[in-house]
């Protein structure tokens, strides 16, 4: 290590950094450069009015459609089985959603979920087993969410017979 110099540290050094950065210094601008002036025209003033706002769409009480539609089916069951037939219809869309409450061989209550196009015979079908003796309100539970999700994406009830079956 002979014939190295050995590294400054801390305040050794602040006099050697001081002086190196006052040689690279820029002086500061002597002269200042004036904006031009703006151009004044005068120019005929329009009153801008705001634009005309968008009429709002009406709010959707879909938590009472909903209920509504719950009740009603749950008021559709059939006298000799006790099943129940939902069916909705997105027109814009072509759509249906249904859902059946049903028994299966063995006794089981089962609530089946179908949708497909109108126009195609593909679809889905999700089944949801509820066991031996599902509570009037885990059914009604089930159809409000059911009607719910259907009436928050735009699908009407199409059951004639439930309006039908309540009234008797």
């Amino acid at each position: 290590m002979q014939g190295t110099v050995p590294y400054a540290k801390g305040p050794v050094m602040r006099p050697v950094l001081r002086s190196v950065a006052s040689t690279f210094a820029v002086p500061p601008a002597a002269t200042v450069v004036a904006k031009p002036a703006p151009k004044i025209d005068v120019v005929p003033t329009v009153e801008h009015l705001p634009a005309p706002k968008k009429p709002r769409k009406p709010r959707i009480d879909h938590k009472a459609i909903a209920q509504e539609q719950a009740r009603l089916l749950h008021a559709s069951i059939h006298p000799a089985t006790g099943w129940i037939t939902g069916l909705w219809e997105n027109e814009e869309k072509q759509r249906r959603y249904q859902v059946d409450l049903c028994q299966d061989l063995f006794g089981e209550w089962l609530l089946i979920h179908s949708w497909w196009r109108k126009s195609t015979p593909f679809g889905g079908r999700k089944k949801s087993y509820l066991g031996f003796s599902p509570s009037a309100e885990e059914i009604n539970a089930l159809l409000y969410d059911a009607a719910l999700r259907r009436s928050r994406h735009g699908y009407r009830i199409l059951n004639d017979h439930i309006r039908s079956a309540v009234r008797q």
